[in-house]
């Protein structure tokens, strides 16, 4: 029977990866995986299958990587959780922010798809609406 874990035991799982990768412990963040895990974003930026293939990637990380969540979310039921998260570079300019769904099996992440989009590395002024030259706004239907 797959092991189940509940929404204490993602967040756990998830502020383990955030470490590995901010102190560029690739093994310790590979451990969160399956061994056949896939890392993915669609619809045609990245993919990685297996821990052959996310050491290369987990291993180039920068001295400084951050991943910050501002909101996490799982499904204990179904096994399936998201964030919202911020990833970059302490000291940078810019970060990619977005989401990313996960499926787990056996308690570890077999599938990884995420969405990004880079923007201004403070979260705050990422989300902020103020002070913006919007490129789709009403004044495009008018």
């Amino acid at each position: 029977m797959a092991e189940k874990i509940n929404s204490q035991q993602f967040a756990a799982l998830m502020q383990r990866l955030a470490g590995a990768w901010g102190t560029q412990n690739t093994e310790d963040a590979l451990a969160c995986f399956t061994a056949d895990a896939v890392y993915m974003q669609p619809p045609d930026v990245q993919f990685y299958t297996g821990h052959e293939q996310l050491r290369a990637y987990f291993g180039a990380l920068s001295p400084g990587t951050y991943l910050h969540y501002q909101n996490l979310w799982f499904d204990e039921q179904q096994q399936i959780g998201c964030a919202e998260f911020s990833f970059g570079v302490a000291g940078k300019p810019k970060a990619d922010h977005g989401t990313f769904v996960i499926e787990l099996r056996d308690g570890l992440i077999a599938h990884w798809r995420e969405y990004v989009q880079k923007g201004p590395a403070d979260f705050e002024d990422f989300r902020s609406h103020d002070g913006k030259e919007w490129q789709w706004h009403i004044g495009n239907y008018r």
